[in-house]
């Protein structure tokens, strides 16, 4: 389909609806991943078999500071499951989701569009690479321009011969410091964005110059900044004055891991994380400086215990949980529809 056809629209995994019929809509979540790709296998015995063990409620304890080191947490594969568990979220009033399990993370096209059909939910599909860890054995020798053609592919082709084209490009994966080949991929991304007019989402690595480096790398690209969102804000971009020399560049800000706090359990290195009512502040606090416009928030639930079925919030947890807090403190109606119905339709609406 040619870029014409799309321009003005949002392509999901059942084809091209309006802007206006994505409706309340979670902009940064999994369905079917597989984030094994992350998986270390722990050298101390005891915690070697907890890494093996299925999620059950017994071991909830120790899953609940050992996000990343348990095998079965780090796969959501049941189809089932996954209509289920969103189904909360449709039921809380909830109309789309943005999916953003692509290459590396276990992205599955069919079942995307069959959990769509199920579920009546809008579902786009993101396109691309995720981080160095999760990257494809022969990534070294895959030219930039021919990741250029197959994020373009995805998008006006479809996935892997399927015909259920992608609606975004992302989530691009960085590592700090980068690696060449997510160098690569970042590059590769804003030249597909510029042939595109998809928007275009990046994960940072966890340093604060991270999030200003991948904008700089795909703006050189040719990429619209505009089109462009960085996620992870409530992980990566902690101080408040790298928040706004981002929110300056016209990148939308993405407070996506709502329901963690904490800390963000990453090998020996541990990350403070605000909890909701921080995120929430933080949000009202850019909202103050004029940045309203820019801000969209979402759950990246990619983890089973983050899922209802296994002791977590689920995906109607912004919906059920967050909202009237944010409204208790002071955000009104106007403030919720932009943050979460107008800009998302901005934001994957093509160019």
């Amino acid at each position: 389909m040619q870029r014409e056809a799309r321009k003005g629209k949002v392509q999901t995994v059942l084809g091209l609806i309006q802007p206006s019929q994505l409706g309340i809509t979670l902009v940064h979540e999994h369905l079917m991943s597989d984030g094994s790709g992350w998986f270390v296998e722990p050298a101390d015995c005891f915690e070697k078999d907890m890494a093996y063990r299925p999620v059950t409620p017994d071991i909830l304890w120790w899953l609940t500071y050992h996000r990343f080191t348990n095998l079965d947490d780090l796969t959501c594969n049941d189809e089932q499951e996954a209509v289920d568990e969103i189904m909360h979220f449709k039921l809380a009033g909830g109309c789309s989701v943005v999916e953003m399990s692509n290459i590396g993370l276990g992205r599955s096209p069919k079942a995307l569009a069959r959990i769509a059909r199920k579920t009546g939910l809008n579902v786009v599909m993101g396109s691309g690479y995720y981080i160095d860890s999760s990257l494809p054995a022969d990534m070294d020798d895959r030219s930039e321009d021919a990741i250029v053609e197959e994020i373009v592919r995805d998008i006006e082709e479809g996935v892997d011969g399927t015909g259920i084209c992608s609606g975004l490009i992302g989530e691009i994966g960085c590592s700090w410091p980068l690696t060449d080949n997510e160098r690569k991929s970042l590059r590769a991304a804003g030249r597909a964005q510029k042939l595109t007019g998809a928007a275009l989402n990046i994960h940072p690595g966890q340093h604060e110059d991270s999030a200003m480096q991948a904008v700089r790398i795909v703006e050189a690209a040719g990429a619209d900044l505009t089109k462009t969102t960085m996620d992870h804000i409530d992980r990566a971009v902690r101080q408040r004055e790298n928040r706004i020399a981002l929110a300056k560049t016209g990148v939308f800000l993405e407070y996506d891991l709502f329901g963690r706090e904490g800390y963000y359990p990453m090998g020996h290195r541990k990350i403070d994380l605000p909890n909701d009512h921080m995120r929430i502040n933080e949000i009202m606090d850019l909202m103050s400086l004029g940045y309203t416009k820019q801000l969209v928030i979402s759950q990246d639930i990619w983890n089973k215990t983050q899922r209802r079925k296994y002791g977590g919030w689920g995906y109607a947890h912004i919906m059920d949980n967050v909202l009237p807090v944010m409204r208790a403190k002071g955000m009104s109606a106007d403030d919720i529809r932009t943050i979460m119905v107008d800009n998302p339709a901005r934001s994957f609406a093509f160019d």
